[in-house]
């Protein structure tokens, strides 16, 4: 049983940024922050800084009273980690200390987080009926041979960073009409459309050269998934809930501005419920089985990563048609967004997305209690992982 008396402190940690409160993410630590006491829950937010001269967390904020407040470093329970940078050697090491186990327990984190595309896809790719939804897929390096992957996907090839988010720094290269030249289109690093031409093979090798000396790139085949011109993906979210088991909270699609190659709310997408949308496009036997399809790649591939890569706690699972109707896995992230759902109306749904991180918060916090008396009294620990290992997903 969870002691109802005990309220346990959860700390989110975010990245730093300017402007108040200087953290991101701020809608979705101020919801679990409003929907925490629900739970026996205190959150607290911890803004990591990538300025390698703040080498140490110094305070964290609380949602109070309509607003954020600056309060001292409290013992943490459990860590949910949300940043989308690696966290510096001395932040760990003061985590560890806030860790309130007290018995030599390491610090506990919320979820695991997933290493870049390219190892995701190799993972997802040892699973043969997963394997049929990805599309081909590269390391970019200095003798990857371009010009023939482009000669067999003649629409173009598409590049991406192995650790990006939002679409940037991704970009599509394809040959004009009459071939005479190269045309590469995309988002750079502030996420705005650039667009530019080579008349020179050298050039090109040039260019991909210098994008991949500053960070590293797969490369796929560009897949037409556009609906009036603008492109669409689809996003399952998948999550644990209050018992621990994977839940398949819902399915949204997000669309992207007409010339866009991305559907990133973030590069000026909208996004809609699924159902209706998908119906239009390709009616209703065919939307029924994408779903379906969906709905199956999403109960395999929790288990499948946890296995790989430890112990999860949400996934978003990015999903693309293309104009013949064929679904692609696009993308897997370990810390999805939620704009999507609130942009797409529903609200039911929407609050689920961040009910379940709470629920599932106070799940893993009982299952370290319930051991933890195991092992003071002595008792066989049988059940110490039990709640931890990958569930069958849930419909719903």
């Amino acid at each position: 049983m969870f002691l109802q008396h005990q309220t346990n402190t959860v700390a989110i940690l975010v990245r730093a940024t300017e402007g108040s409160p200087p953290f991101v993410d701020e809608l979705f630590c101020r919801r679990l922050s409003l929907e925490s006491h629900r739970y026996g829950l205190n959150i607290i937010v911890l803004a990591v800084s990538n300025n390698p001269s703040v080498s140490r967390l110094t305070q964290g904020y609380v949602f109070d009273r309509g607003e954020w407040n600056i309060v001292p470093l409290p013992a943490v329970d459990l860590i949910m980690d949300r940043c989308l940078l690696p966290l510096p050697r001395t932040f760990k090491q003061q985590l560890q200390q806030l860790a309130s186990s007290g018995n030599g327990h390491p610090a506990r984190y919320w979820s695991a987080s997933l290493p870049g595309k390219w190892k995701v896809y190799r993972a997802l790719s040892t699973d043969i009926r997963l394997r049929a939804l990805l599309a081909p897929t590269t390391l970019l390096k200095s003798d990857t041979l371009w010009e023939q992957w482009l000669e067999r996907w003649p629409k173009g090839i598409f590049f991406k960073p192995v650790s990006g988010t939002h679409g940037k720094d991704t970009f599509r290269l394809y040959r004009e009409d009459r071939h005479t030249s190269w045309i590469m289109e995309g988002r750079n690093t502030r996420n705005e459309l650039i667009h530019r031409t080579f008349e020179h093979r050298q050039d090109v090798s040039a260019w991909l050269d210098s994008h991949k000396a500053s960070k590293k790139m797969i490369l796929q085949p560009y897949l037409e998934l556009s609906h009036h011109e603008r492109p669409f993906d689809i996003r399952a979210l998948v999550q644990k809930n209050g018992r621990g088991h994977w839940s398949l909270t819902g399915c949204m699609v997000r669309e992207g501005p007409a010339g866009s190659l991305t559907s990133n709310l973030h590069g000026g997408g909208k996004a809609y419920p699924v159902h209706p949308y998908l119906l239009e496009r390709y009616g209703s036997k065919q939307s029924n089985a994408l779903l379906e399809t969906i709905r199956q790649a999403a109960a395999r591939i929790p288990t499948l990563l946890e296995g790989r890569f430890g112990r999860l706690a949400e996934l978003g699972l990015d999903f693309g048609a293309d104009v013949e109707g064929r679904l692609w896995l696009l993308e897997v992230n370990s810390r999805p967004g939620r704009s999507s759902f609130a942009e797409a109306g529903d609200p039911r749904m929407h609050s689920l997305t961040y009910a379940r991180p709470l629920a599932y918060a106070r799940y893993l916090l009982q299952q370290h209690v319930l051991t933890d008396v195991k092992r003071t009294t002595k008792m066989p620990n049988t059940s110490s992982t039990a709640g931890l290992k990958p569930i069958p997903i849930h419909g719903g």
